[in-house]
């Protein structure tokens, strides 16, 4: 008498409920949580110059990689990159850059309106990025906080695109870690970004003064 074979089908059926059951056991303990950490520093005073009547929009900027993620990357040695398994970013740098550049530009009174990234008003100038480096350099002494970024500003109203470019400048800055933990470089990385968003602010308003005048 030939011998009983079940179905293919059910064959499936049992070997994917074993399978469920090994995973099930073999993940009894809780995993690990994940940390959040972002960019906190004190917007600047207001200025005291006269608003320049003009309306910016700073665009969501983009990253270069390893940048263009929420993971925390960190230098340890020569050309080696890695990242914290449990402590991310809140969102990526590129984020995190542009929207604290926008609130910066808002708070200093400086232009008629600073429109936020995902605003859809029109404006008269845009404020684009590239996040070169956003980094913490765990092999130096002490350990810091590294960030550089491109940043191009834009005049939305003119249709010749090779003038359309007023300026596109590379500025850096770095500040030490307390300690060698993602707490500390989030706080490091904070003093780092308020540095750039001052020079970066200051430029964008002397190149636009610069057009004011001219017209």
């Amino acid at each position: 008498m030939p011998k009983y074979r079940p179905p293919v089908t059910a064959l499936f059926v049992v070997l994917s409920a074993a399978l469920l059951s090994a995973a099930c056991m073999g993940s009894s303990s809780p995993a690990a949580p994940v940390y959040y950490y972002t960019l906190d520093y004190a917007p600047p005073a207001p200025s005291r110059e006269r608003p320049l009547p003009y309306v910016l929009r700073v665009a969501r900027f983009t990253a270069a990689p390893p940048f263009n993620t929420q993971r925390i990357i960190y230098a340890d040695k020569g050309l080696h990159r890695n990242a914290y398994a449990s402590s991310h970013w809140i969102a990526p740098p590129g984020e995190m850059l542009a929207y604290s550049l926008a609130r910066d530009l808002q708070q200093a009174n400086a232009f008629q309106a600073v429109l936020w990234p995902d605003a859809a008003l029109p404006s008269t100038h845009i404020v684009k990025g590239w996040v070169e480096n956003f980094i913490e350099e765990g092999s130096a002494q002490p350990a810091h906080a590294a960030v550089r970024l491109n940043i191009t500003l834009i005049d939305a109203r003119e249709p010749d695109p090779g003038a359309r470019i007023l300026f596109q400048k590379s500025y850096s800055a770095q500040a030490p870690c307390a300690e060698k933990t993602p707490a500390a470089l989030a706080g490091a990385m904070s003093t780092a970004a308020a540095r750039l968003s001052g020079e970066i602010a200051g430029d964008i308003y002397s190149a636009l003064a610069q057009v004011a005048t001219a017209n």
